[in-house]
């Protein structure tokens, strides 16, 4: 079969592609010809700007981290190389932490923790829109959690991270990573408010086992708790781990318990 030969694109489409990429990395690449700079550099700065202005207002406390130079740095890292999977505006914090796990290349600027306490923040953002609401008709708000299986809210995760990033700030930046790793709850509550505290691990198993595709009753979750642990005395345990499900109904995490059939 003989090799079907490219045919040129179009002018208007070559001029896309020379404007957006000029756009994206004004620097190293010429802007279109024909075109006054002074009418690309308001485009230049509009791009970057929007882009950049949503960045640092879902990274507020990464964004401490850094100068402005060092900042701008990093932000035109990701305007100019990463090519994102959404086209909606909502989603740029998402590909920010893509970016960064994949794409970005550590510079002496960046703490650490730089991933860690980005996908943190990313999470809050998430969470902020995410759509997704109990199953109320399937749901018994007061139900016994030990006899039957307890429901996790769709709006609560349990994250493990190698730094406690829910203590960093501005005031407080660790510079050696703990021994053990730290466990945040994040979830929205009630009043549509984003909540986090940090969880020891034997909370962070609880909430595992809760999302676990099979259901358990509350008792045979933290019996199964108790077995893992090798605990010298089961019967305490489950009064342990049964206060910890108290804790998290109260706080809305867990929402209540499945209906019986």
């Amino acid at each position: 079969m003989a090799k079907q030969e490219t045919q040129p694109l179009p002018e208007f489409q070559r001029k896309q592609f020379e404007f957006t990429a000029h756009i994206r990395d004004p620097q190293n690449t010429p802007g279109p010809e024909g075109i006054e700079d002074r009418r690309m550099a308001i485009y230049r700065e509009l791009f970057f700007n929007n882009v950049n202005g949503f960045l640092e207002s879902s990274f507020p406390v990464l964004r401490t981290h850094y100068d402005d130079a060092a900042w701008e740095r990093l932000a035109r890292a990701f305007f100019s190389t990463h090519r994102s999977h959404s086209p909606y505006f909502v989603d740029i914090s998402q590909e920010f932490v893509l970016y960064l796990q994949h794409e970005h290349t550590a510079t002496e600027d960046d703490p650490p923790y730089l991933f860690d306490l980005a996908h943190f923040e990313w999470a809050e953002v998430a969470l902020m829109v995410d759509q997704d609401e109990p199953d109320w008709e399937h749901i018994d708000p007061h139900g016994d959690m030990k006899a039957f299986p307890p429901v996790l809210s769709p709006t609560a995760f349990c994250l493990s991270y190698a730094w406690p990033v829910h203590e960093i700030s501005a005031s407080n930046q660790p510079v050696e990573q703990p021994e053990q790793p730290s466990f945040i709850i994040i979830y929205r509550d009630s009043e549509g408010d984003i909540e986090y505290f940090g969880a020891d691990p034997v909370t962070a198993r609880i909430m595992e086992l809760l999302q676990d595709e099979t259901p358990r009753t509350g008792t045979e979750i933290l019996t199964r708790l108790a077995e893992e642990m090798q605990h010298p005395d089961p019967e305490e345990a489950l009064h342990t781990g049964y206060r910890i499900l108290l804790k998290l109904h109260h706080a809305g995490i867990i929402v209540g318990t499945q209906k019986s059939v």
